[in-house]
This record gives structure tokens, C-alpha cells and sequence, in this order.
């Protein structure tokens, strides 16, 4: 990280074309006084768990505000009217004034926030109601994912990412995309990018941001939420610029350009790492962190500040939930603590919230409540990988379900034993659950059920080898994610009808399949499937002898692997390329290849990615006739395979019987 000599004006210049990503910091300087996502989480903690889990969950660093949101929405709070909070504020900051003045000027600006203060401050400065646009909905993005054209036409946009409750400029409720969008974002645990949840978002982002400089302002990179992974994956910025909050700045900013040989300040602030990650992809001319107060800066910035109102927005968050939303009864007190206690992994916590509610259950006798407990106690212990036990509780919660009638809970129970019965190659058992489940989601018409319950189905006929019915489940589910807009669970089941072609030696179709799949996920950004797809498209083509074009694909892989950071997908990629040399009988490059894939796998402790090596590099060895090297390779894989407990496996006899028939080419008894 390299410090330099650009100062905000140099970096925001008159000519520069700006886009502003903005999230929930820019919100709390007076006069608008809104909490900071943290403060605001507190806040709902305090309000809406037991007086017992308060502290512990407060100590939760990595807890995301939609997370927690999410959570809250699916226990009690439906309509999410918590988020009402935002509506109360209507005193834009300087903050605010400037990123209007910004959307004047034809700079574009996207927000995270739920609040309407960047409207205010367009109202504020005199823009007509007629000439402001704010993006919401689904229908908002896709027909207006043209900012550059909307500007041409004369309109003041705002691109508001997670959506807010209604548009404030048209009067009207948008509150079911919001209830939507945190639901899907907040359950986000994996870290997917913004694509992957809402894959219609793309156009807006492609062109929001392309051959611009991409501004970040209130974030404090603590909340690795879908944000910060679609940053990583935008191709056509020209600069990333992360205004970085700094109280004492002394009254001058400090910029610093994150540089491509920065890997060790991986260890340092999450800022720096996200900003390493994002340079690492390659795809902005320069990445920089400015480290600076905004206010001080914003206030140096922007010329009139007459609009600024006088009075601070005084209403608490604590004060405004108090008056304005219910208690969680006694059972949600603990199970909205369980709920983010498993987010973390925190399983002896989580149990004894569970144990908590279903004693007030039984207590009570409120059978849904002690099924519910009793479902998610055996989610816990499969987490812990006590198949066993889940299995029971599982059942136990479903014959409650039966005796209630609650089809939607059913359907989720059944899933889940198939999928047990399934690990446990009880196919018979997992496939009657599947039917069941798919019955259940035709009664209830819930589709996304319905292509799930086919997906499962397609794999158990799949791993019974009936190839034919496997492929008319997997279509009939393709056509339902296809109507249902959902791109992620379309690239799965491409995907798997790939497969279906790789088994029956069809390769050109499986190609077929894998490729559209490829393209898919290209579209979400989804890199870590993208690398899968390439990797298994690459294998096909070695499969049929077209070594340059598995090598092709193979350093597709690989170039994507170093992009993620990914070491074990480096290694597996430039193993991979080393086995096409070997093909081509190059043994001096594939040597040299395997050598660097197993000096990885040393640092990884990846045994069997080690074995594998030793038993090509013996080969290679064997060919060449250099029979001590061989010997030392193989002798090294047969340990390995001994620490790995698999001496009885047939690839035991065959290094066995390589290590005898070169002992007796040395004469070595």
C-alpha cells in the first residue's frame, strides 16, 4: 500500500466521471442523526432478545445489519416495520446536499440506505418532482438500468440497491421488494455478490459503472455483505476510490493506492483486504483508500449550505421501537437468539436457546413451537454431524406437521430427511421423501418447491443410473427456474444434465450442457462455480484427446483461481496442466509443473492432492527410466496412502505392484 500525493480534488475532479456507492454512514451527521448500522443493531438486540443472550450476541463483531433484519422479518416482523424507522427523518445532511448535487451534475449514485434523504436534498435544491427518478423495484431496474440515458432525458437518478419501504417522489409503496430483498440478502451467508441474489441487477451495475470511477463512501468494511463481493467482480471501472472514515484527520487527507505485490496486508483491517482482493481481480486502473473525516471534507466540498436545516432529528431508534412495535413473546426471545447464534456456528448456544423453547413449548403445550424447536435442535446436531439423531428429531417434528396439517413445513421436513436418506445412500427412503415433497408443492403451488423436489428426484435416478427419467426431472425443473427468473438454480441443473452426458460417454453433448451453464454463471459472477464448470469442460476435453483445448481450459481455471486468492484451486489447476504435459509426453515441463502443484499442496496439508502427484511424478519417472527417483515417488504415495487409511484400495495394489517391479529392475530384494 503505497502512500501518494492525490488529494481529494485531484481524484473528483470537474472532468471525472463519478459513480457513488453509499451506505449507511453518510446518514449520521446532524441534522439527520440516524444511527450507524451497528448502533441501530444494538438497538433491536436489546429490544427483541432474552435479557439472558443480550451481551453475548452484542459481542457478535461479523453480525450483518440485513442479517439480522432477515432474521427478525421471519420470526415476528413480516412487513418489516421496523424499517419504518427511516421513514421518521426527512433533514438531509451536507452529506446528502452534495450527492445531490452530484445527481444534478450527471455524476450517478447508488445507495444501500432504506432512508429517503438524498430525495430531501433533491427536493430541497429545487429539483421538480417530474425530473427525479427513484430506482426500486424489480420493474424499475430492468427498465431503467440506463443511467447515462436517463441523464440524456433530463432526469435525476437514484439507484436505491436494497430498496426502502415506498418512493417517496411517486408516494408509493414498495414495501414487498423491500421485505423481498432483505430476505434474500439477508440470508446471505455465503457471500454471494448481489447477481447471484437478484441477477437483474446486473445491466445496472454493468453500466452504472463502466470506464468510471467508482466512489465508496459509509461503509466501514466491517460488513462483508453482497456489496463489497460485487465490487470485486465489476470489469470496466477505471479507479476504485474508498473514502475511508478517519475522525482526527488533522485537516488533510492521506491517500494511499493499493498496489498488486500488497498480498501481506491480507492480515491487516478488513478495508485493506477488501481492497487487495478487489485490486487482485484486475479489473480498475488504480485502487485507492483515502483515509479521511467525510464531514471535514464534504464541508471543504460543497459551496452552499443554506439548506441545511437547524434543528437535529432527535428520535431514538430505542424510543421509536418501543412505541411502535410489539414485544416478542417469550418463545421468539430465545429463538431469535438461536436464529443468529447459528449464523456464527455458536451450535452450544444455539442448543440451549432450542432447549429453552421447547420446554416453554411442552410447557404450554404449543405443538407448532415444539415442532419448531424440535426441527432446528436436529438441524443443529446434522451441523454436528449426528445424522442419527437428527434423523429422529426430523421425523418427530414432521409426524407434528401431519398431525397440524402445516403443508409449507411438511415440504421443508421432507426435503430434509430426502437429503439425509440420500448422504446415507438410502436412495429408496430419500426418493419416497422427494415425491412426497414434490406432491405437497403441486397441492400448495409453490414452484421454487417444485423445481427442488424435481432437482432431488433427477439425482437419486441419476445415482441409480437411470439416466433417461434423470433427465426429464432435471428438465421439467429447468423450464420451472426458467420461469421463475432464478439463474443460480438454472447453472445447477445445467449443470447436473452435464454430468448426466459425462456418465453415458456422451462428451459433446455434456459439453453442451456445461457450457450453458458456464454462461450462466458468467452472467451472475458466480467465480467459484465458473472455475468448477471450466475445470470439468477441461477435463471432457482431455477425456477425448483435445489436450490444447483442455489446456486452454485449464489456465482458464487457473487465472480465475489466483483472481479468488483460491491456493487449492491454484494447485489443482496447475496439476491439472501438468498432466496434460504429461500426455503430451513433455515430461520435463510436467515435472516441473507437478513439482509446483505439490510444493502447494505441502503448504496446504492436501494429502490426497499429494498422492496423486507422487504416483504421475513416479511415472514420469519410470518412463524416463529413471528408476530411484520413481521408487522414492511411489514409496512416498504408498505412505500416504497408509496415513489416509487406504491401504486395501485397489490403487494400493497398483503402486504395490509398480514399487515390486522396480525393485526388481535395481535388484533390490
Amino acid at each position: 500500500m503505497q502512500l501518494t500525493n492525490l488529494t481529494i480534488r485531484d481524484i473528483l475532479t470537474q472532468d471525472a466521471k463519478l459513480t457513488f456507492l453509499v451506505g449507511a454512514g453518510s446518514s449520521v451527521d446532524a441534522p439527520s442523526c440516524q444511527p450507524a448500522g451497528r448502533a441501530m443493531m444494538d438497538d433491536i438486540i436489546r429490544y427483541t432478545c432474552s435479557e439472558s443472550e443480550i451481551e453475548n450476541i452484542l459481542k457478535i463483531e461479523d453480525l450483518r445489519f440485513e442479517q439480522l433484519i432477515e432474521i427478525i422479518q421471519d420470526g415476528f416482523d413480516k412487513e418489516l416495520t421496523i424499517i419504518n424507522y427511516y421513514d421518521q427523518c426527512d433533514k438531509p445532511n451536507l452529506q446528502h446536499f452534495y450527492l445531490a448535487e452530484m445527481i444534478i451534475k450527471g455524476h450517478f449514485v447508488m445507495t444501500t440506505n432504506f432512508d429517503y434523504l438524498i430525495e430531501y436534498a433533491l427536493l430541497e435544491l429545487g429539483v421538480p418532482k417530474e425530473e427525479i427518478k427513484i430506482i426500486i423495484t424489480k420493474e424499475d431496474f430492468e427498465k431503467y438500468n440506463s443511467p447515462e440515458q436517463l441523464y440524456n432525458q433530463g432526469f435525476k437518478t437514484l439507484y436505491k440497491i436494497h430498496g426502502s419501504t415506498r418512493n417517496l417522489i411517486k408516494d408509493q409503496s414498495t414495501r414487498n421488494t423491500l421485505v423481498t430483498t432483505i430476505k434474500a440478502f439477508g440470508s446471505n451467508k455465503e457471500g454471494l455478490n448481489i447477481f447471484q441474489v437478484e441477477p437483474f441487477k446486473r445491466p445496472l451495475f454493468n453500466n452504472i459503472s463502466k470506464d468510471r470511477t467508482l466512489v465508496i463512501m459509509g461503509y466501514s468494511g466491517s460488513d462483508d455483505f453482497d456489496v463489497v463481493p460485487t465490487l470485486k467482480i465489476l470489469d470496466k471501472i477505471k479507479d476504485v476510490v474508498w473514502i475511508n472514515f478517519v475522525y482526527n484527520d488533522e485537516g488533510k487527507e492521506r491517500s494511499y493506492e493499493i498496489e498488486s505485490d500488497d498480498e501481506p496486508i491480507k492480515t491487516a483491517e478488513k478495508v485493506n483486504q477488501i481492497l487487495y482482493e478487489i485490486q487482485r481481480m484486475n479489473y480498475a486502473d488504480h485502487v485507492y483508500r483515502i483515509n479521511v473525516n467525510t464531514s471535514r471534507m464534504i464541508n471543504e466540498l460543497i459551496q452552499d449550505k443554506s439548506k441545511i436545516s437547524l434543528e437535529n432529528f432527535s428520535l431514538s431508534a430505542k424510543e421509536w421501537l418501543e412505541n411502535n412495535i410489539m414485544i416478542p413473546n417469550e418463545f421468539l426471545k430465545y429463538y431469535i437468539p438461536y436464529r443468529i447464534y447459528y449464523e456464527f456456528d455458536m451450535y452450544d448456544d444455539a442448543m440451549r436457546c432450542l432447549q429453552l423453547v421447547l420446554q416453554l413449548a411442552k410447557d404450554s403445550e404449543d405443538q407448532s413451537w415444539e415442532s419448531n424447536a424440535t426441527y432446528h435442535i436436529g438441524q443443529i446436531l446434522l451441523a454436528k454431524g449426528n445424522r442419527e439423531e437428527a434423523l429422529k428429531l426430523f421425523e418427530r417434528s414432521l409426524e407434528i406437521e401431519n398431525w397440524l396439517g402445516n403443508l409449507e413445513k411438511k415440504l421443508i421436513i421432507l426435503n430434509r430427511l430426502g437429503g439425509i436418506s440420500e448422504a446415507m445412500g438410502d436412495y429408496s427412503k430419500a426418493f419416497a421423501r422427494y415425491e412426497t415433497a414434490l406432491f405437497i408443492s403441486k397441492e400448495i403451488n409453490d414452484l421454487s418447491a417444485k423445481a427442488l423436489s424435481l432437482s432431488n428426484i433427477g439425482s437419486i435416478y441419476q445415482l441409480r443410473g437411470r439416466y433417461q427419467e434423470a433427465f426429464n426431472s432435471y428438465i421439467e425443473a429447468l423450464k420451472i427456474e426458467e420461469q421463475l427468473g432464478d439463474l443460480k438454480n438454472k447453472a445447477k441443473i445445467l449443470s447436473k444434465l452435464g454430468g448426466i452426458y459425462f456418465y453415458i460417454k456422451n462428451f459433446q453433448d455434456a459439453l453442451k450442457w456445461l457450457e450453458e451453464a458456464l454462461k450462466v454463471n458468467e452472467l451472475l459472477g458466480d467465480f467459484s462455480e465458473m472455475a468448477a464448470q471450466i475445470n470439468n469442460i477441461g477435463i471432457i476435453y482431455k477425456f477425448i484427446g483435445n489436450l490444447p483445448k483442455a489446456k486452454e481450459y485449464y489456465e482458464r481455471s487457473l487465472n480465475i483461481a489466483k483472481q479468488l486468492g483460491n491456493q487449492k484451486g491454484i494447485a489443482m489447476s496447475i496439476e491439472s496442466i501438468g498432466k496434460v504435459y504429461l500426455a503430451q509426453n513433455d515430461y520435463e515441463t510436467a515435472i516441473t509443473m507437478l513439482q509446483e502443484a505439490l510444493i502447494m499442496n505441502e503448504k496446504l496439508g492436501d494429502l490426497p492432492g499429494k498422492l496423486r502427484i507422487f504416483s504421475d511424478i513416479g511415472m514420469i519417472y519410470y518412463k524416463k527410466g529413471n528408476y530411484q527417483e520413481s521408487l522414492e515417488r511411489f514409496e512416498n504415495a504408498l505412505l500416504i496412502q497408509n496415513k489416509l487409511g487406504l491401504g486395501d484400495h485397489s490403487d494400493s495394489a497398483t503402486l504395490k505392484k509398480n514399487i515390486a517391479t522396480i525393485k526388481k529392475k535395481l535388484n533390490i530384494t
